[in-house]
C-alpha cells in the first residue's frame, strides 16, 4: 500500500506523502476547478477532456436544475469516476455547493435567509440547521459547503444584503461559529463536510453599496468589526475554508493580497485551511481590477498571496501558469504549498475512502428522512406547524423554532 493510502495516518502526513509523488501537471490540476453547466454537464467526453490529470474541485451548480435527487447523485458519481480515472494517482475531486439557505438539491430542506435567521438570535438552532445541510449535501457527495456568510451588513443598497446575519459583529460571530460547528460535527457515509466562510473581508463595506467595488477601511475597523466573525469561527469552530471577497481593500484586490491572506488571515488570525476564490475572482484581478500584465501573472500573484484554488474553472491557473513553473520563472514552492492544503482537506473529508454519492434508500434517508419521515421540532407539534403554514403562507416558520427537515406533508420541506 502507498503511504498516503493508509487511513490510519494523519491527513497532513498522507498529503505530504502523496504530494511527493505528483507531477507538475497533477499539482496544477489540484488547484483548478471545472464548471459543468447546462448541456455541457452531460457531455461526458468533454468533461473527460477537461480533466486530463484529474481536478481539484467540481462546481455542482447544475444540480439545482436536476429533477430528482437520484439524478444529482448519479451525476456526482459519474463525474467523480471520470476525474479519478484520469488522475494518475486516482485523486478524487471536492464537489462544492452553496449552503446559506440549504442545499441546491431536490427534496432537500430550504431555510430562510441569513438576515431572517439572524433576527432569531439562536445559535443552537443555527448549529442544527448546519448539521442538516451537512448531512444532505454529504449524502450527495458534496463535501465543501460555501457557507457560512460572515459578512457584516450595514448598507442595504448592496444587492446581497440579505445573505448576512446582520450588522453586529458579535451576532454574526455567534451564529456563524454555530453554523461552522454544525457543519463539522459529524459525518455521513464516511464523509465529513467543511465550510468555506465568506466573503473575507469587508465585502459589504464597498463604496456606494456596489458589489465588488473598493472598501476603504482602517486597520482597526478591518480587524475589530469585519474580521471578528471569521476569527471566532477559526478559533472556536476550527474553520478550515475561506473564500476572499471580490472587493479591493484599501486599493488592493483581496484575492491577490498578501497582506490580507497571508499577513492577516494566516499570520495574525492563525488560519491553516484552504482559501478558494469566489467565482472568476482570480481572472477579475487582471480583467476588472487591472492588476498584473497578464492572466497567468495575476494567477501567480494570487497563489503567492495565499490563495489555493481558482474557481469555478481555470483561467489564470491554466497552461500559461504551468509554463511559468516549468521554465523556472516561478518558484514551484508556492504551488506545492497550495496543493498540500488541498490534498490535506481531501483526506480530512474522507474522500479517498468514500468518494461517491449514496444510492437508493441510503441516499434518501439522510436527505428526506426515508419512509414515514417526520418533522424535527423543538417542543411544537407538527400539526400546529402545518396549520400555521396554511394560515400564513410565506411566513418564517423558523421564528417558531421549527426545523422542517422532513415530514409526510412535503409542503413543509421548503420554507424560505
Amino acid at each position: 500500500m502507498d503511504l498516503y493510502g493508509n487511513s490510519a495516518w494523519p491527513p497532513e502526513k498522507r498529503a505530504s506523502a502523496l504530494l511527493a509523488e505528483l507531477s507538475l501537471e497533477e499539482k496544477l490540476a489540484q488547484v483548478q476547478g471545472i464548471f459543468p453547466l447546462g448541456e455541457s454537464a452531460y457531455r461526458w467526453e468533454s468533461i473527460r477532456a477537461s480533466v486530463p490529470n484529474g481536478i481539484g474541485h467540481v462546481s455542482t451548480l447544475e444540480m439545482r436544475c436536476m429533477e430528482t435527487l437520484e439524478e444529482a447523485a448519479e451525476w456526482q458519481r459519474t463525474v467523480q469516476r471520470i476525474v479519478m480515472s484520469n488522475s494518475p494517482h486516482h485523486i478524487p475531486a471536492i464537489f462544492h455547493m452553496e449552503g446559506i439557505c440549504g442545499p441546491f438539491l431536490q427534496d432537500s430542506t430550504s431555510y430562510p435567509s441569513g438576515m431572517a435567521r439572524g433576527a432569531g438570535w439562536d445559535p443552537e438552532l443555527e448549529e442544527e440547521i448546519a448539521r442538516d445541510v451537512s448531512r444532505q449535501e454529504a449524502a450527495c457527495g458534496v463535501t465543501q459547503v460555501l457557507a457560512p456568510v460572515l459578512d457584516i451588513a450595514r448598507d442595504p443598497r448592496l444587492g446581497r444584503y440579505g445573505e448576512s446575519y446582520g450588522e453586529d459583529p458579535t451576532l454574526v460571530a455567534a451564529l456563524g461559529t454555530a453554523y461552522a460547528k454544525g457543519l463539522h460535527s459529524g459525518e455521513t457515509a464516511g464523509r465529513r463536510t467543511e465550510g468555506a466562510a465568506k466573503h473575507f473581508l469587508g465585502f459589504h463595506a464597498s463604496q456606494g453599496g456596489i458589489h465588488g467595488a473598493h472598501s476603504e477601511l482602517t486597520p482597526r475597523t478591518l480587524r475589530e468589526v469585519f474580521a471578528k466573525p471569521f476569527q471566532a469561527a477559526i478559533t472556536e469552530a476550527g474553520l478550515k475554508g475561506i473564500m476572499p471577497c471580490y472587493c479591493s481593500i484599501n486599493g488592493e484586490p483581496a484575492t491577490s493580497s498578501r497582506a490580507v491572506l497571508r499577513g492577516l488571515l494566516r499570520g495574525e488570525m492563525g488560519f491553516s485551511g484552504v482559501c478558494v476564490s469566489d467565482y472568476s475572482a482570480v481572472s477579475n484581478v487582471f480583467r476588472v481590477q487591472h492588476v498584473c500584465e497578464s492572466l497567468p501573472q495575476a494567477g501567480l500573484r494570487c497563489l503567492r498571496a495565499g490563495l489555493d484554488v481558482e474557481l469555478p474553472s481555470a483561467a489564470a491557473f491554466g497552461a500559461e501558469l504551468l509554463e511559468l513553473f516549468r521554465s523556472g520563472e516561478a518558484d514551484v514552492s508556492a504551488l506545492d504549498e497550495a496543493v498540500l492544503r488541498v490534498l490535506t482537506a481531501k483526506f480530512r473529508m474522507g474522500l479517498f475512502e468514500e468518494p461517491f454519492a449514496l444510492q437508493g434508500e441510503e441516499l434518501r434517508r439522510p436527505v428526506c428522512g426515508g419512509p414515514g419521515r417526520a418533522c424535527i421540532s423543538i417542543g411544537i407539534p407538527a400539526d400546529y406547524i402545518a396549520a400555521q403554514s396554511c394560515q400564513f403562507p410565506g411566513s418564517l416558520l423558523l421564528c417558531l423554532r421549527q426545523i422542517p427537515a422532513a415530514g409526510n406533508a412535503h409542503v413543509h420541506n421548503h420554507i424560505g
